[in-house]
């Protein structure tokens, strides 16, 4: 089994920022190893892990040189506000 994710990025306005990449470090993920997606139209970005990591792993997400987190991998659904 898997994870969905979604990451919903915004600017500092709020609106949603479109065709962005962003890249997902999972914690314990082989060295180096990343996920990556572009937003849509609607500024998400959605994700499938290979695994199904336990509740206490946390991840970090990058988007245009600005880290996030790191948030439970449980949660889901991220909201990242870009400066």
């Amino acid at each position: 089994m898997s994870h969905n994710l979604d990451v919903y990025v915004v600017d500092r306005d709020g609106d949603p920022v479109t065709g962005t990449r962003v890249e997902i470090i999972i914690d314990g993920f082989w060295k180096g190893g990343s996920i990556k997606e572009f937003t849509d139209d609607e500024g998400h970005a959605e994700f499938e892990t290979a695994d199904d990591y336990e509740d206490y792993r946390k991840l970090k997400i990058f988007v245009r040189g600005q880290s996030f987190g790191p948030f439970k991998i449980g949660g889901g659904a991220y909201t990242v506000e870009l400066e």
